[in-house]
């Protein structure tokens, strides 16, 4: 790519920040990225409380999520980062599991056998890298295959409700499959004393691409888009400026970028569906048993999918003495009737939750609510990731975790996914560029613990 072409970036997520860095790496000099909020960043934003801040909804820094590690080394973050080993709980039954503990797997009602099976289950998913092979089938068929349908019908059913409100016959067996090579539960957990995590990636990542000479515009959102043939020429913002350029990678929700190109047909753009989460931050002062920093809740007959203990992992991101409870709802979709509740009702519900859950009333010091439409692509058994270029403007490219199945989406592959972007830009003009391969292969030095 000559760094004489100009590239205008729609979305200041970490997808279109990772794009904007990897084009820079390359001498591009001419980007400019529109994002509507106030800050770069998308849902690795934060919460602020009197200088205090709390993720959107719940982030954690896994120690094989190679795209997110490599940013924090380039920024000179990764030092910070300290590792802790969490407790994932599952609640079923009025009961507590931790399923890492042989004493909680062995309680856990499930049959000896199919305890035999999930084990087999997960080695073979451990060994396994490659699940393209999975594409187009099922996880009740991976499931039932490798562990059986007791196992399914245990434990694998309420998961895949809980996240994408599908059941195993629906979800992506590629997906599942990913997901238990990745095994996230079973490692430390990483965080940043002193500071919300996301808040420094982000910080660090935006004074990275202004020192690189990349325009930003925050508060800024694209109204219209003007084309011809098959080119995109300009868009327009909402004040009015129109942005001209010769690239344009649109990092947003498909659903947003198909209202803005009403005439592109790229493959399986229009297909793709989003969940919609609520995430509740509360503090509370009142002790909390048993501990946990992950909360799944299997039998969905609380308003809440899941409740993170922040401080478990993160023991400095509250203020002093507080414990700081993230309460979520995966949805299917915006249009949930739980998604028109109002935050009162929503935050009494959480808080029903918890006097269910614990025992007690909850006791609320102070309390966020944030709902985000369009959150996650939801991986379904015939997902298939859309083609990075526009397949009816030569000059509109893609970039997003809706192009990343089977993989776990999260912080690290929004990154690789802009920079996998770039690097297809810039194969346009036959440069290669050595970025991605430099993240796939990278490697943690060391885990220094809390």
């Amino acid at each position: 790519m000559t760094a004489a072409r100009s590239v205008v970036i729609v979305g200041g997520g970490l997808a279109g920040m990772g794009a904007a860095y990897a084009l820079a790496e390359r001498g591009a000099t001419d980007i400019t990225i529109v994002e509507r909020a106030s800050e770069l960043g998308g849902l690795a934003g934060s919460i602020e409380r009197d200088g205090r801040f709390y993720p959107l909804a719940y982030h954690h820094i896994l120690h094989r999520d190679r795209g997110l590690l490599w940013f924090l080394d380039r920024l000179s973050a990764l030092p910070l980062v300290r590792w802790r080993k969490i407790d994932m709980l599952f609640h079923l039954g009025g009961r507590f599991y931790n399923l890492a503990s042989p004493a909680g797997f062995a309680r856990f009602p499930m049959s000896a056998l199919d305890k035999l099976r999930f084990a087999r289950l997960m080695g073979r998913a451990f060994l396994k890298r490659d699940w393209t092979d999975w594409e187009g089938r099922s996880a009740a068929e991976l499931i039932d295959r490798w562990g059986g349908p007791g196992v399914r019908e245990a434990l694998f059913e309420p998961l895949t409700r809980l996240k994408f409100d599908l059941p195993c016959a629906e979800s992506s067996g590629a997906w599942i499959g990913s997901r238990l090579h990745f095994r996230e539960g079973a490692s430390p957990f990483g965080y940043i004393p002193g500071h919300n995590w996301t808040q420094v990636l982000c910080h660090r990542l935006t004074r990275a691409l202004l020192d690189r000479g990349i325009t930003v515009r925050t508060r800024a959102s694209v109204a219209e888009i003007s084309y011809d043939d098959d080119r995109v020429r300009s868009v327009t913002l909402e004040d009015g400026q129109t942005l001209s350029a010769d690239e344009f990678i649109f990092t947003i929700p498909t659903e947003t970028t198909t209202r803005l190109l009403p005439e592109d047909r790229t493959r399986t753009l229009r297909s793709i569906r989003y969940t919609a989460i609520l995430s509740a931050i509360v503090t509370t002062r009142q002790p909390i048993s048993p501990r946990f920093y992950w909360l799944n809740l299997l039998e969905r007959r609380q308003a809440s999918t899941g409740i993170f203990m922040l401080d478990a992992l993160n023991p400095t991101i509250g203020r002093r003495d507080d414990i700081s409870l993230n309460f979520t709802t995966h949805l299917s979709g915006r249009d949930h009737p739980m998604y028109a509740l109002s935050d009162e009702e929503l935050l009494q519900r959480y808080s029903n939750d918890f006097e269910e859950l614990f025992g007690a009333p909850l006791v609320t010091d102070w309390s966020r609510l944030v709902r985000v439409p369009m959150y996650s692509p939801i991986f379904h058994r015939d997902y298939r990731n859309p083609p990075i270029r526009s397949e009816t403007y030569r000059n509109v490219w893609f970039a997003g975790n809706y192009l990343t199945h089977p993989s776990i989406a999260s912080t690290g592959t929004a990154l690789l996914s802009g920079v996998r972007t770039a690097e297809a830009l810039i194969g346009d003009d036959r440069e290669a560029s050595p970025l991605s391969a430099a993240i796939v292969r990278f490697r943690l030095r060391g885990m220094k613990r809390a």
